[in-house]
């Protein structure tokens, strides 16, 4: 497995100094840049790509929540904060996990491992791919490129970032060619990709500009699937 490119953001010189020698000592891990500010980030992430973000909470100009809010696509995020109380809002985000400042090393290898597991779980997916009848074509849909799915009276139409498929399929079909722990359906009309949602406002999911309705009966456990992506 090639190594994971890591960016830590800390308004801490010590923060930062302290996690760059943690990556130093993971043989997966390769550490490509480290950042005082959210702003900093930002303006990083929208030119080049990394692979797990290391992100304080508390910063000036742009904290680590506002930043995740204003990036999209970023790469899995392990939240490195002194303050426990923002626990629950991150995980609107699908972040890896959560560690607690100070970090001890054996915490943050666990850290490590979990976003490991989730760039592999990612890798296996983008294997999988659906052939699906388009009008009088077939076309080929890879898995992990689908974003959500939208019923549509006899159709489905499927979500991809590059363009959108009309299938003659009903969503109960469509669900069972599905892999069942990466999809959910969140409404009795929509279906997302669990790893392409954003995060969860009310009761719609959020995916890119696109808000998806989560029924009253889903939402709770929708809610405990999302939280679970870790």
């Amino acid at each position: 497995m090639k190594k994971l490119k890591c960016i830590v953001v800390d308004d801490e010189a010590i923060a930062r100094k302290a996690l760059s020698a943690y990556i130093e000592k993971v043989d997966e891990l390769e550490l490509i840049h480290t950042f005082r500010n959210g702003m900093e980030a930002k303006a990083f992430l929208s030119e080049h790509e990394a692979d797990l973000l290391l992100l304080d909470i508390n910063m000036p100009f742009l904290n680590g929540l506002e930043l995740l809010r204003v990036v999209k696509n970023h790469p899995p995020v392990i939240f490195t904060t002194a303050y426990p109380e923002h626990a629950l809002e991150s995980f609107e985000f699908n972040v890896v996990d959560y560690l607690v400042k100070p970090i001890p090393f054996e915490r943050f290898l666990q850290a490590v491992n979990k976003a490991l597991r989730r760039v592999e779980e990612v890798s296996v997916r983008e294997e999988k791919f659906l052939i699906l009848k388009e009008g009088a074509s077939l076309v080929k849909v890879r898995i992990a490129d689908i974003s959500f799915i939208e019923a549509m009276q006899n159709y489905i139409r499927i979500y991809t970032p590059g363009r959108s498929y009309t299938i003659l399929m009903t969503m109960k079909e469509a669900m069972a060619q599905l892999p069942e722990p990466d999809f959910y359906q969140t409404h009795r009309s929509y279906i997302v990709q669990l790893n392409k949602v954003e995060r969860i406002a009310g009761d719609q999911a959020l995916i890119g500009t696109e808000k998806i309705p989560i029924s009253k009966r889903s939402k709770v456990e929708f809610q405990e699937k999302f939280r679970s992506l870790r």
